[in-house]
């Protein structure tokens, strides 16, 4: 099939995958409302807890490089299975369409999904008990977050972008426990980038440096206190390197899943 997209059959590809997947997909929205309910409510009713917006913004970080790693590592499954995997390859369609159904359905239609469901629970939540103070206001993905060059949803993507291609690629290299494999080697490597990290910063500032990730502040001790350097053209610096890697690791999941053969 020398034909490497086409419209048509594109979109035969992606109602298959819809039809194949969709009770899965509307029984993991389910199970994720309801995590969010419930540990919401946990927090609201049980603890007291004010959701601000910082920690609305916090939990929406977390549910989303969370959940989304874990969905996005096994959008490739079938491929685990030598009997799925042989219909899956051999389906009249190319890699690069099958790559973007995948793509597709772990990225834009999970942010969509799982964004609306945070912004359902968080109306619900904010509007179920009453705290004394200021009226709680709910996130906007245009709100702009200081220090980090950019309003809500454009950190999401850039964050989830990064995340993203890494379980991407390790759904495509590994053929079982595919986020317990990707997780351990991406902490390993985390680890690794860290420590280098903190002692060329060391040696370039002469400080006691706080362990940080390598192209975000920096932060160091001295005399007893707390400095923070956070300047905003090293902040887009680090988001450029992320958008980077995010795309070479999508190059190198399309060209292994070219690799896959029956």
């Amino acid at each position: 099939m020398n034909e490497i997209f086409n419209l048509k059959r594109f979109g035969r590809l992606f109602y298959k995958h819809t039809t194949e997947h969709y009770k899965s997909y509307l029984m993991s929205i389910t199970v994720l409302t309801c995590v969010l309910l419930l540990g919401g409510s946990f927090l609201v009713f049980l603890m007291d807890v004010r959701m601000e917006l910082p920690l609305q913004l916090l939990l929406l970080g977390w549910v989303i490089l969370f959940t989304g790693t874990i969905f996005t590592s096994t959008i490739f499954t079938d491929l685990g299975d030598d009997k799925k995997a042989l219909g899956a390859l051999t389906l009249p369609s190319t890699h690069f369409e099958k790559y973007l159904v995948a793509w597709l359905y772990s990225f834009v239609v999970f942010l969509a999904v799982s964004i609306g469901c945070f912004y359902l629970v968080m109306l619900f939540l904010l509007h179920a008990k009453h705290f004394p103070g200021p009226p709680l206001e709910i996130f906007s993905l245009f709100y702009r977050i200081l220090g980090f060059g950019g309003n809500v949803l454009f950190i999401i993507l850039i964050l989830y972008s990064l995340f993203h291609s890494i379980a991407f690629l390790g759904a495509i290299c590994f053929k079982k426990l595919h986020f317990v494999k990707t997780a351990l080697i991406f902490f390993i490597v985390i680890a690794i980038l860290i420590t280098l990290n903190n002692v060329a910063m060391h040696y370039m500032i002469h400080r006691d440096i706080i362990q940080v990730v390598p192209f975000t502040s920096v932060g160091f001790m001295e005399k007893g206190k707390y400095y923070a350097v956070n300047p905003e053209d090293f902040v887009w610096t680090g988001q450029l390197v992320y958008i980077i890697v995010a795309f070479i690791l999508w190059t190198a999941a399309y060209f292994r899943l070219k690799e896959k053969q029956v």
